[in-house]
């Protein structure tokens, strides 16, 4: 489920290239590449390769194969030796590339919306790309999967194209400072923050570090910008106070919010409506393909970041055919997938953390009571949570016990911390040795009308349950 890397065709001379990353030219300046690479899976003719090192590869072992394709420059941080193409080589190809990206999206000059969070990025970047298409159809940039780090922030940038009014990114980070840089190249207008939550304490530390950490995004912000914050968070809300930006906006469920949620109604499988009070017109009523709360937060989010970006309220109709246009529900991300037996698999194994975790069960066992059927949970464990990871283990673990679930499963590792507190609460609990076993189970016990969350981090790899559960029942009409 790895993100597949988008295409870009973003121009640059070669000297501008040398002049941008402040390297040192080897070769012709005079030439142009169109488009920019780091992986050479992907298409290099007439493109600059950029040589990234890693702490498991190194792109300059894969230079040869991106001129075999055809490139037309090469970006390097260490000797390759003589080159048919121009090579411009940098202290750092990964700051080289961060500021390749900074200038493409200057020279753009649209209106950018940068998404940061514990919890809810993807979805509400999802909601956003609708609404922006909403408001200027086929000219909202977005890039699908989890592109949000030092490379992919910058490879969604190059994809912006002169007919593009809009874009939106979406920023993660695992270490402090990474928001802030990754902002300093986005140069984002309108920043949107979801939730302060445990995250990557392994590299970020505290919950206060971590509050620090994603409300930085505020504070890069141009004064004329616009900060859009979920207040139902207080650190959210804290954070949003002190944004540099003079325009601040809350959305969410609580009655100082600017985009209240006032009404949500679950209906069929991707498909809640959900009336959202807001300030430049009467509320707004849209049937959404986003589940539960967190959906019905994000699709507030959206709004926010639409009207106040065009200038002008929605149309309901207008923002449900945008979401018929634009995947706004991505794999892996609570994603429902309904089976050929009428029982529910919520898909949720692109990642997990404490936050993430509570808020998804929340969902599931909403969908669950609404159909009349049990709830089953299989839980792989969040990684990246340092020294503290049993002990948060076990604290989300006491979170779901009010959710009702008839069982849990756990797929090893620290995951069998989650299982303690739900046995003392009476919820059947077991400990499977891998996916296979846990997808031979779920496909035994689920019947029509239960609903099946299966969620981990990346690195358990835990769809491979569903792929075992799809395989024994079959996928429904």
């Amino acid at each position: 489920m790895s993100s597949a890397l988008p295409e870009n065709t973003a121009n640059f001379r070669i000297d501008e290239i040398a002049a941008i990353t402040g390297g040192t030219l080897t070769g012709a300046g005079s030439g142009v590449v169109t488009g920019v690479v780091t992986d050479t899976r992907t298409a290099t003719l007439g493109k600059l390769f950029v040589a990234l090192v890693g702490d498991r590869y190194d792109g300059h072992d894969f230079v040869h194969a991106a001129l075999r394709g055809g490139a037309r420059a090469l970006l390097v941080e260490r000797d390759i030796g003589d080159a048919p193409v121009p090579v411009v080589r940098v202290g750092s190809t990964l700051r080289a590339l961060g500021a390749l990206a900074r200038e493409h999206r200057t020279r753009w000059g649209g209106h950018l919306v940068a998404v940061v969070g514990s919890a809810g990025k993807t979805t509400t970047r999802g909601a956003i790309a609708a609404a922006l298409d909403a408001v200027a159809p086929g000219a909202a940039h977005f890039a699908a999967g989890n592109l949000n780090n030092a490379i992919g922030v910058p490879l969604v940038l190059f994809g912006l194209g002169a007919h593009h009014r809009y874009a939106v990114a979406e920023i993660g980070t695992n270490a402090p400072g990474e928001v802030a840089e990754l902002a300093r190249i986005a140069q984002p207008n309108t920043g949107v923050l979801t939730l302060v939550g445990l995250e990557h304490t392994a590299g970020l530390g505290s919950l206060d570090a971590i509050e620090d950490e994603e409300g930085s995004l505020f504070a890069e912000l141009p004064r004329e910008g616009i900060a859009i914050g979920n207040v139902d968070d207080e650190r959210v809300r804290r954070q949003l106070a002190r944004a540099r930006a003079e325009r601040r906006l809350g959305y969410g469920f609580s009655e100082g919010a600017t985009y209240r949620v006032l009404e949500r109604s679950e209906g069929t499988v991707g498909s809640t409506t959900v009336v959202v009070a807001r300030p430049s017109s009467a509320p707004l009523r849209v049937v959404s393909p986003l589940l539960g709360r967190p959906g019905a937060a994000a699709l507030a989010a959206a709004i926010a970041v639409a009207e106040n970006a065009a200038g002008r309220p929605l149309e309901s109709g207008e923002l449900e055919a945008a979401f018929a246009r634009v995947r706004a529900v991505e794999p892996g991300r609570l994603t429902p997938i309904e089976l050929a037996n009428g029982a529910l698999v919520l898909d949720d194994t692109y990642n997990s953390n404490p936050a993430s975790l509570a808020s998804s069960v929340a969902v599931a066992s909403e969908l669950a009571r609404a159909r009349g059927g049990r709830l089953f949970l299989v839980l792989g464990e969040m990684r990246e949570l340092g020294e503290r990871s049993p002990t948060l283990h076990r604290e989300a673990g006491e979170a779901l016990t009010g959710f009702g679930a008839t069982a849990a499963v756990a797929l090893g590792g620290d995951a069998r911390w989650l299982l303690e507190p739900l046995a003392h609460a009476g919820v059947e609990t077991r400990l499977l040795p891998d996916v296979a076993a846990a997808g031979s189970w779920l496909a035994k016990v689920l019947a029509a009308r239960d609903v099946a969350l299966v969620k981990a981090s990346r690195g358990v790899r835990a769809e491979r349950v569903i792929d075992v559960v799809r395989a024994r029942l079959g996928r429904g009409a």
